[in-house]
């Protein structure tokens, strides 16, 4: 649920899309009660990502790429690319050890912008 509220805010399906992530996980049609409870009560003021992210710090790299792969998937699920998800996942990325590179295909790259204005005219007009 923490990446549910990376940005700050639950919108659209996320709480949903964790539900169903889950029951997928467990290969269940439902979720045990106390599961589902904690996921509808979960307060993201009292989680310690830090300290969740320790706990998963000697699994396997697949294992640590799988966690960041529903991390992301969650952070997908209101449909908007955001800096702040984009963010928490680095952080969690970092705090599994993992290098950048092992999940750049998860992350938002910012490209530098450039100036096409000259070479578009060159283009255009053969100079």
């Amino acid at each position: 649920m923490d990446a549910a509220y990376a940005d700050d805010r639950l919108e659209g399906e996320e709480k949903v899309a964790v539900k169903r992530m889950l029951r997928e996980i467990l290969d269940a049609p439902a979720l045990p009660m106390d599961l589902d409870f904690r996921v509808d009560e979960f307060d993201p003021k009292r989680f310690d990502r830090a300290a969740t992210v320790a706990r998963f710090a000697a699994d396997p790299k697949d294992l640590k790429q799988r966690l960041l792969e529903l991390v992301a998937a969650v952070h997908a699920s209101d449909g908007e690319i955001d800096f702040a998800e984009d963010a928490q996942l680095r952080e969690v990325g970092a705090g599994l050890g993992l290098a950048p590179e092992d999940f750049q295909d998860l992350v938002v790259e910012v490209v530098e912008e450039i100036d096409l204005g000259t070479d578009l005219d060159r283009l255009r007009y053969g100079g």
